[in-house]
């Protein structure tokens, strides 16, 4: 199926004015992170020349007066609603003309010789379409690093639990200490080409949220590029700030729907459509059970509405 990548004219990387790195960021609702992270990376010394974009997805928290107010050098875009990530994150990209683009969650706290390390590998790397690095804990232990691109036999063990009993922490994302190419890394703080993008596209914005970054990914190795990990290369992720774990389900099972419809055929598609709707459909069963208990009955509706959800989605992306 033809991807739907949003058509955003991307600025020029001039050598002469342009940036060394244009950083992007998107805001919803999400303050008491944002200006954190902002001073992060405004505080980290960095040796090479940025700029700094914020879409702001039409936040009522007081997000819009921090940005204004504490950080006047920051371009905004501000939008009425919530556009969703992928929609955002073009807007920004295509408002900046930086020779690199990061992507960068507004959970996140950065420092210098991390973002000049990724600028130095992606100069030294003619390659490489985009690079990244481990993700940590606030308290500094370890959350994710890269991925392989999805498997059926992934998805069933992550959605029935089944890898995580059997495997403590699966899956893993090892945390290798080795600089080597992969298949795709988080966009929670992730350094992209733009020559590479100029080539593929920008994310594509039928993806909300979750599943935007591996398609891109996945697209530019299609074309010919790779995607590296960089061990040295370590951002603070908080992770989840902006929805509650209900919507998130939806939104993750979402993405990785949308990703083999797009990419992995008819065939494949359908088998993960009819796994995750058996799945949710044999959960759903199982929480009837667990609602029949007072103690249970509120956490029991939450899941039950949240697997009514997914099984929806399994008929609607077709």
């Amino acid at each position: 199926m033809a991807s739907r990548v949003e058509s955003h004219p991307l600025q020029p990387a001039e050598p002469a004015s342009a940036p060394d790195l244009s950083v992007v960021l998107v805001c919803w609702n999400n303050k008491d992170y944002v200006e954190p992270c902002l001073r992060s990376l405004f505080a980290a010394n960095l040796r090479n020349r940025f700029d700094v974009v914020v879409v702001d997805n039409g936040s009522v928290d007081g997000s819009q007066e921090v940005l204004r107010e504490t950080f006047p050098q920051v371009d905004v875009i501000q939008n009425d609603h919530n556009a969703g990530l992928s929609r955002a994150s073009n807007q920004g990209i295509a408002a900046t003309a930086g020779r690199y683009v990061l992507l960068l969650n507004n959970d996140t706290l950065v420092n210098g010789p991390s973002l000049d390390a990724l600028v130095g590998f992606l100069d030294a790397t003619p390659d490489a379409a985009a690079a990244g690095g481990r993700l940590l804990n606030p308290d500094g232990t370890f959350q994710a690093a890269y991925a392989d691109f999805s498997t059926l036999r992934e998805e069933f063990l992550m959605a029935t639990g089944l890898g995580e009993r059997l495997w403590p922490g699966y899956p893993s994302y090892a945390d290798s200490q080795e600089v080597k190419a992969v298949g795709w890394l988080s966009s929670a703080c992730l350094l992209l080409r733009r020559e590479a993008l100029a080539q593929v596209g920008l994310l594509d914005e039928e993806y909300f949220i979750y599943g935007d970054e591996t398609d891109l990914q996945y697209r530019l190795q299609r074309a010919g590029w790779k995607v590296y990990y960089l061990p040295s290369v370590t951002t603070i992720h908080y992770g989840g700030r902006s929805m509650d774990r209900w919507r998130r389900r939806k939104m993750v099972y979402r993405g990785r729907l949308l990703f083999y419809r797009k990419h992995y055929g008819w065939l494949r598609t359908a088998a993960l459509r009819s796994m995750f709707a058996s799945l949710s459909l044999a959960k759903m069963v199982c929480w009837c059970v667990a609602a029949s208990t007072p103690r249970g009955r509120e956490r029991a509706q939450r899941e039950i509405r949240s697997n009514l959800d997914v099984l929806q989605l399994c008929w609607k992306l077709v």
